[in-house]
């Protein structure tokens, strides 16, 4: 009996969702329809501004990174050094 229970409610539970990205889907394509000439109109601006911010966020995501790194490197060496100095 609870897996017939389980199952109702899961299903709802995917229907649900499943309208939800329908009307997700109709609203982003009647957006972008609504929206496309305005992008054309405006692509003189639109399209450099694009290209630096893609360049903007990849270096910060790339320095944040590295800097990730570094500081992962530095205690894996840290703790290497300090476990062989207790062990000596």
């Amino acid at each position: 009996m609870f897996e017939i229970i389980q199952a109702a409610i899961t299903a709802g539970a995917a229907l649900a969702l499943l309208v939800l990205a329908g009307i997700t889907l109709g609203g982003s394509a009647v957006g972008l329809a609504i929206t496309t000439p305005l992008f054309v109109l405006f692509s003189p601006i639109l399209v450099p501004a694009t290209i630096a911010t893609a360049l903007l966020a990849t270096g910060f995501t790339a320095s944040g990174s590295i800097g990730a790194m570094a500081v992962t490197i530095f205690m894996w060496l840290f703790k290497k050094i300090t476990r062989q100095k207790f062990k000596d």
